[in-house]
């Protein structure tokens, strides 16, 4: 096996290992990739991940998938690409075949009621985790964290669609940072 192969087979499993084993959807494993793809691996540099997950939120579709699909394509072309997204794809679907099985015959069990309430505790955590490490990079002077805070007022209090806000902060960045 070439060191290419071998290179694209880790890669493979990393985002393989994080689609099976995260739980709380995509946003859940947007820190995990962070940590594999720039701390661990070095694969992607910090602002190109962040470039990555932008364009990858403002897509519709599952950002996780989205977030693969665009990695794979910055790192490798499309065979990486479709590497990735299959990788991340395959476990949520086969977790969901399995679970909504066992899940609509026990889910009035007590054990399984209060397991899914621990997974939840774990969900929001794991959730903060990536807004405080994508907020902490992406805000960085007051600009930033102004613009933030008031595309975050129009998404809690106006009931704007998020696409439109999400147009409306790519505008704005663009007339404050050309």
């Amino acid at each position: 096996m070439s060191e290419r192969h071998r290179h694209v087979l880790l890669l493979f499993l990393t985002f393989l290992k994080i689609g099976a084993f995260t739980w709380g959807g995509g946003y859940a494993m947007i820190p995990l990739i962070r940590r594999e793809l720039v701390e661990k691996q070095k694969v992607l540099s910090e602002d190109a991940f962040l470039e990555a997950l932008s364009l990858a939120q403002s897509l519709p579709g599952a950002v996780a998938v989205n977030t693969a699909s665009l990695v794979g394509l910055m790192i490798g072309g499309i065979t990486m690409q479709l590497a990735f997204v299959l990788a991340t794809a395959l476990p949520s679907f086969f977790s969901i075949v399995v679970l909504a099985f066992f899940f609509l015959r026990f889910r009035e069990l007590p054990l399984v009621q209060a397991f899914f309430r621990g997974a939840l505790a774990v969900v929001v955590s794991l959730i903060v985790l990536a807004v405080w490490q994508i907020g902490r990079k992406a805000a960085e002077d007051s600009v930033d964290f102004i613009l933030a805070a008031v595309l975050l007022g129009l998404l809690l209090f106006t009931g704007i669609h998020p696409l439109f806000v999400v147009l409306l902060g790519g505008g704005l960045g663009l007339f404050l940072r050309r």
